[in-house]
Formats: structure tokens, sequence, C-alpha cells
């Protein structure tokens, strides 16, 4: 079995933080970490080390509140898109003559992890005089 990682509590500065084991030095204040160190708790994986490091820095009196949002399955980031970004990615899937297709753009969304639906997308950047449509799933970048 592989070996469980640590969160460990260091004495100098009272942070914790998360190892495999001791003989390092403080992420926080840099004071050597020595065997004798207190183990608050121990993690299967990196992702179970990185919850328990984080409740293990929180105040007692929010760490329920924290706790359930951390294990809850709402994300904790939106994964929500500027319009920049939006124009920047469509602009990324044009070719070298400003052409761009209905697929490249849906790929390139599906790859960022987005639903988001591309005719509105292009046709928002239609509206906006950037592009014009050359034929059903084809705009140019008017440039």
């Amino acid at each position: 079995m592989a070996e469980s990682w640590l969160v460990l509590k260091c004495p100098a500065c009272k942070n914790c933080h998360g190892r495999k084991g001791t003989g390092h030095l403080c992420p926080h204040c840099g004071q050597r970490i020595a065997s004798n160190t207190e183990v608050i708790d121990t993690a299967k994986d990196s992702n179970e080390l990185r919850t328990k490091v984080i409740l293990a820095n929180t105040p007692d009196e929010l760490r329920d509140l924290l706790e359930s949002k951390l294990l809850g399955n709402q994300p904790l980031v939106d994964n929500e898109i500027s319009s920049y970004n939006l124009l920047k990615l469509v602009k990324s899937t044009a070719d070298d003559q400003g052409f761009v297709s209905r697929e490249i753009v849906q790929k390139k969304i599906l790859e960022m992890g987005n639903g988001l639906e591309v005719d509105s997308i292009m046709e928002e950047i239609e509206s906006q005089g950037l592009i014009i449509r050359i034929d059903s799933g084809i705009w140019q970048f008017l440039e």
C-alpha cells in the first residue's frame, strides 16, 4: 500500500501543511520539521490532503461551514467564461484567412469543459460586427 500523507502542525508558526514525512522545512516559516512534530491527520491522496490542510488551518468557528462547502457537490469556482476570453477563444480557431467553423469552436469549448451553445456565441459576435456569416456554420473575422 502507498505511503499516506501527513497533515503536520509546525511548532513555530502553528500553521499546518502536508507532506509524506518529516525532516523538511516548514513552507510557511522555514522552521525544521522534526520527527516529533504533531501530526494532525493523515490522508490517502493529495486531494484529501488538500482539504484536510485547508480545514486544519481554518478557525474552529468557520470550519464546519467551510467543510460543508468543500465536501459539497457545488463547484467552488464558476465555469463561466468572460466575453473577452470567449472572443479570444473563437479568434484562436480562425484559419489563415480568418475563417471560423462551428465544429472547431465547439471542439474548443468542449475541451474547456464548458457547455456553451456555439450558435449563440457566434450570433453575439456577429451582432457586434466582428464577423460575418459566410455559409451555414462558417464565419469570417473582419479585420
